[in-house]
């Protein structure tokens, strides 16, 4: 069984592959579990997490959300879901 230091690095990797899908980055802060994705249309969202896998997202608001901003959103939160259920039906990779 793995521990959450093995999923999180697993996670990180998996979630930063998704992103780029969307040519989206993701910044680790400098506060533990925090993390900052910057979408093309310069929108942020902010994601952490207390307990591990129970991941939170948040919309930054930097600026005018728009449309795009929520399609943005749901392929982040998407990803996300993805990424967690991927890591967690495959306990020995």
């Amino acid at each position: 069984m793995k521990t959450t230091s093995d999923l999180v690095p697993e996670f990180e990797k998996l979630f930063r592959e998704k992103l780029q899908l969307n040519n989206c980055k993701l910044r680790k802060k400098r506060q533990e579990n925090n993390y900052e994705i910057i979408t093309p249309a310069k929108d942020i969202f902010l994601m952490y997490w207390c307990e591990f896998p129970e991941v939170n997202l948040i919309y930054q608001h930097v600026g005018v959300r728009n449309q795009q901003t929520g399609v943005y959103e749901r392929a982040i939160r998407s990803h996300i879901s993805s990424c967690l259920s991927s890591i967690q039906n495959n306990p020995d990779s």
